[in-house]
């Protein structure tokens, strides 16, 4: 194979992210030549999201955070960073990965991978969430912040966790009304975690910022509630929402209907650790963190030599948590490359931010009576078009594994390959709503790639 289609490089880095840029920036300022592969259009991850060139602009609202977002990105674009945008890496061995760019196989040999894939949406199942209409808090969160596309008019934003919070204030700065916001959660499990946002001077002003801004727009968040189910001529035209108990059941006296025309759905992120599962790294289960995450030690290392996690993959977090978490993960790296001892204050900050996001995690842990949400009739399963019901039948057939579901009615056998109904699935096949997800099964291609992608990889 032609060594044209081969980067070599001292570290790859796999996402460019906050966790992925902090760690990628690091080491180039240690000397180390750093390539980074992002599937984005420019960096900045799901976060730090920048519009492409030539987008039309909006002024949209940026909490506090974001001006660490923007150091970050201008030191990033100073350094001498290799980045390879809508790169998607499909296969991964120590100190090797391959990926598709531009429909051109291409193979980066690096010492040492950092993994900083960032995480997708959690998918709760209601009736009418395939209607065209329905989207979820990430995807609203690139429409607005990564295209400048305005969704809709009025708009209804349902779930539970941090997320709710950039969705409505993305939204609102897009001009479009937010008719109502709605977290699952109770008002009381939010306070758990205000001595942990109280010892962090950071999420405190973030929180403050949250709440003026929904002030002066006239939102109010309404604690307990959640959506029902949603309705329209082809696409959604009203939704029925109301109050749920403790764990998320809904109750179904309180229901009532309103209209909109947009509906962000934003139920908590899930790990990406499917690209550490390839290289073998250790996981385990954390449901707080948000479901199977990669198991590090104090230095970002994994089981896996050569081989480092950051951010999201490690466990829900935020920016904060995935930049602090590069900059360790990157001095680790260095101490071996270069003998540069890791500073104290880099370690500590890791620490100090990863706490102070689990306190607030707790507050919003997922609530498994949502899965009580879906009928029969139901879509679980987008991509292979299973409803509930068949899902049911396949479990109590084949069994309760994600392996047997799948196997019964080919649930989580499409495109997605269960990233969009695998955290759900088998909680609501078997009617157990506290029955955790299963380990994803990591395999070659993690992403779909052409054929001929595969057939010309080159070859270590």
């Amino acid at each position: 194979m032609s060594g044209e289609r081969i980067v070599d490089a001292d570290v790859g880095v796999l996402g460019a992210g906050p966790g992925g840029m902090a760690a990628a920036r690091a080491l180039a300022a240690a000397g180390l030549r750093v390539v980074v592969l992002d599937e984005g259009h420019r960096a900045g991850g799901q976060i730090f999201r920048q519009l492409p060139p030539g987008a039309p602009h909006e002024a949209i609202a940026e909490p506090p955070s974001h001006a660490h977002g923007h150091a970050l990105l201008d030191g990033f674009s100073a350094s001498k960073v290799e980045l390879r945008s809508g790169a998607i890496v499909w296969d991964a061995r120590p100190g090797r990965l391959w990926f598709e760019q531009d429909g051109t196989s291409w193979l980066l040999r690096c010492k040492h991978v950092v993994l900083a894939p960032g995480a997708y949406d959690r998918c709760i199942p209601f009736p009418g969430w395939t209607l065209p209409g329905v989207i979820t808090a990430g995807a609203l969160q690139v429409m607005v912040r990564g295209f400048g596309v305005v969704p809709g008019k009025r708009a209804l934003v349902v779930g539970s966790g941090p997320l709710l919070l950039p969705t409505v204030t993305a939204l609102v700065s897009a001009g479009v009304q937010v008719v109502a916001a709605l977290e699952a959660s109770s008002r009381w499990r939010a306070l758990r975690a205000l001595p942990g946002v109280l010892g962090n001077g950071a999420r405190l002003r973030e929180a403050l910022w949250y709440g003026r801004k929904l002030l002066a727009a006239g939102v109010r968040l309404q604690w307990g509630w959640t959506v029902f189910g949603v309705e329209g001529d082809g696409r959604v035209q009203r939704a029925t929402i109301g109050k749920v108990d403790a764990d998320g059941r809904p109750r179904r006296d309180t229901a009532r209907t309103i209209e909109v025309d947009v509906v962000g759905a934003g139920f908590g992120l899930v790990p990406s650790i499917e690209a550490g599962l390839l290289l073998g790294c250790a996981s385990r289960l954390l449901p707080a963190r948000g479901g199977h995450c990669l198991v590090v030690d104090a230095e970002q290392r994994t089981s896996v030599a050569g081989v480092y996690a950051v951010g999201e993959a490690c466990g829900i977090g935020g920016a904060e948590v995935a930049m602090a978490e590069g900059e360790l993960a990157a001095a680790a790296i260095v101490r071996l490359e270069r003998g540069a001892p890791i500073a104290a204050a880099v370690a500590r900050k890791a620490a100090r931010e990863r706490k102070a996001a689990d306190a607030l995690l707790r507050a919003f842990a997922p609530l498994p009576g949502l899965h009580e949400l879906a009928q029969p009739d139901t879509i679980v399963c987008r991509c292979e078009d299973v409803t509930l019901a068949r899902a049911k039948a396949a479990a109590a057939l084949h069994g309760t594994s994600h392996r047997a579901i799948k196997v019964g009615c080919r649930a989580g056998m499409g495109p997605c390959q269960a990233r969009i109904c695998g955290p759900s699935l088998q909680a609501l096949a078997c009617g157990q709503p506290f029955v955790p997800m299963d380990l994803p099964v990591a395999q070659a291609p993690l992403k779909a790639v052409r054929s001929e992608t595969i057939l010309q990889a080159p070859q270590a």
